[in-house]
């Protein structure tokens, strides 16, 4: 019984649509203006990978000229993508450029840990050199503690699965070493 009341609400609903609308080729047409929305965002325009990138460099290099030639870059997709004038102006503002180089910052703190990991290096003194990449503190130690079990492994294993020594585990952070030699580098 309930399918059938289910089913006759149904066809009452389809058919008050269908006669409210004389005409179902032409669709019903709103006199309200309708907005559109860019088809990007502040957040996006500033990070993408691109412009941190494009920034990161411009700080290994000193080179205050080009980190306002990527923030110029910045500001014309927002432009040519038509965004609100109150984002315009964020993207304009020092407020911005303070984010971009935030983010960069933080690109350069990822960049010296994968060096650190495959180098074997300590991390500690990346960390202080990176306050701002605090939140990736926890992430970047537990990956140099998987580094280092599986350093430990590779000993192990290098001992015939006894307990290792400190030459075996010499030797195991040799071999990382020279079968990790290239991706420091990159």
């Amino acid at each position: 019984m309930k399918v059938i009341v289910a089913l006759v609400i149904v066809i009452a609903i389809g058919a008050a649509l269908w006669f409210s609308n004389p005409d179902p080729q032409q669709p019903k047409i709103s006199d309200e203006p309708v907005s559109v929305l860019p088809v990007i965002t502040r957040e996006q325009i500033l990070s993408a990978s691109d412009l941190v990138e494009g920034v990161k460099q411009a700080m290994l290099q000193s080179d205050e000229e080009a980190i306002e030639e990527w923030l110029d870059k910045a500001l014309a997709v927002a432009k040519e993508a038509g965004m609100p004038s109150e984002d315009i102006d964020y993207i304009n503002s020092d407020a911005a450029k303070d984010y971009v180089i935030f983010q960069a910052e933080r690109s350069q703190f990822n960049d010296a840990i994968e060096k650190a990991y495959y180098e074997l290096l300590d991390i500690e003194t990346i960390k202080t050199e990176y306050p701002q990449a605090k939140d990736l503190f926890p992430n970047a130690d537990k990956l140099i503690a998987e580094r280092d079990k599986l350093l430990e492994q590779i000993a192990t294993e290098l001992a015939s699965d006894s307990t290792p020594t400190d030459a075996d585990r010499l030797a195991a952070r040799q071999q990382w070493l020279t079968r990790h030699a290239n991706q420091s580098s990159k």
